[in-house]
């Protein structure tokens, strides 16, 4: 069964009073949506560009992260490149601690009902290096690299699509570095990936699901003089697999559907960043990401029931593209005790069809603005900062579903360095 765009757009929404009194077939079809749904959702909410939500570990937020792959002043940087671990002295431990509010709108062109998703949550992440060695550091990394809990509710157009989600992504993430000679320096890491979800709808919802993800990352930085620093990093693709108990208000009376099974690709990311210094008290910072989403041309999964596999061939359409996330960012000291920092970062959709949109996750162009201030405390060094990020407007003309996303997220935030 493949899902696809019907021929008519404007298909009225189902409430979720008027399910017990369809037909069988088309209750059964509407439940098969449900699970499509879930399946999806939670997931790829987490892993993709715009939801990674990882503030948590980058280690200079407040310049929108640019730069963080040669940034050596918090042990957060490991996360971007773990070559980064050779130029922080024998001992550094840094802790981010945030709260970041979520907001997602829907507004239906044909008044069949909006909605409007509103979350705040905090989130962690905990990085120690230490030198093992002469020129050999070894770091370990903890963060929360994604998730959040959002309600849109039951009386909206996508209610038998998505009511709420709750998932949570956390990574550990253990690495070494080396340092080669006064110029460079190199770095190895393994992403050690776990994920939970639940969700309902308004016909369907899902047991908590967990699942282990493994993969590796690797990094090298250069310093040609006291000016310049360059770095180059890469961390590899990671697949997750869910197996989800499921519930619905329309349980089939023959096939009795008790479990759902997906796949989930996150893709492998290319980092570059670099530093320079301008003058004595100001520091230019920038990078450039690529994110290779053309992986998820699809989301797959399979049903089961009590007598086994059904609808093993089911999909979702995305045909989702590479994005490109090129950040820029100012460090300057004002005084003896403060520095300012800010910074800006674009990231490019990886589909701007509103017939290939999909309402578990709405993806469009990003924007981030951040600012922040550190200071050293005895010593620890404080960084503070504030990021508003513009999830842009996504047109979705999909199913029953014909209307606009807009979304947004503040986050607050303070990182300490010992």
């Amino acid at each position: 069964m493949k899902l696809s765009k019907p021929e008519n757009n404007n298909i009225p929404t189902i409430q979720t009073s008027t399910i017990a009194n369809l037909p069988s077939p088309i209750r059964f079809k509407k439940l098969l949506l449900s699970l499509v749904v879930i399946t999806a959702f939670g997931i790829t909410q987490a892993q993709a560009s715009g939801f990674l939500l990882q503030e948590a570990v980058v280690a200079n937020a407040g310049t929108a992260g640019a730069g963080d792959g040669v940034y050596t002043e918090s042990a957060a940087a490991m996360w971007a490149n773990p070559a980064t671990m050779s130029h922080m002295g024998q001992s550094k431990t840094t802790i981010n601690a945030m709260v970041f509010d979520l907001e997602l709108d829907y507004q239906d062109n044909n008044a069949n009902g909006n909605a409007n998703g509103h979350t705040v949550m905090p989130t962690l992440g905990v990085f120690h290096v230490t030198e093992v060695n002469q020129g050999v550091h070894f770091g370990l990394g903890l963060g929360v690299v994604g998730g959040s809990s959002i309600e849109y509710g039951d009386q909206w157009a996508g209610a038998a699509l998505l009511d709420n989600i709750s998932l949570m992504a956390v990574q550990v993430n253990p690495s070494m570095s080396f340092q080669i000679d006064e110029q460079w320096s190199v770095g190895i890491g393994a992403q050690l990936n776990w994920a939970s979800l639940e969700q309902n709808t308004a016909m369907i919802s899902t047991e908590s699901g967990s699942d282990w993800a493994y993969g590796y990352n690797l990094g090298a930085m250069y310093q040609p003089n006291k000016q310049w620093a360059l770095g180059l990093s890469y961390r590899s693709k990671l697949v997750h697999k869910f197996d989800l108990d499921a519930q619905g208000l329309i349980p089939h009376p023959d096939l009795g559907i008790n479990k759902v099974t997906t796949g989930v690709v996150v893709p492998d990311i290319v980092d570059f960043s670099a530093s320079f210094s301008a003058t004595q008290d100001l520091n230019l910072l920038t990078s450039i990401q690529f994110h290779r989403w053309s992986h998820l041309d699809n989301t797959a999964l399979s049903l089961s029931s009590a007598n086994g596999r059904i609808e093993p061939d089911m999909s979702i359409d995305r045909e989702w593209s590479d994005v490109w996330h090129f950040a820029i960012g100012a460090d300057y000291r004002l005084n003896a005790d403060w520095r300012l920092k800010a910074g800006f970062s674009y990231e490019t959709s990886p589909q701007d069809d509103p017939s290939k949109q999909w309402v578990d996750l709405p993806v469009g162009e990003q924007y981030r603005y951040s600012v922040g201030l550190s200071t050293m405390w005895n010593d620890t060094g404080v960084d503070l900062f504030y990021q508003y990020t513009d999830l842009g407007n996504v047109d979705i003309n999909r199913l029953h579903l014909d209307g606009r996303f807009d979304g947004r997220i503040h986050y607050l935030g303070a990182n300490f360095t010992f």
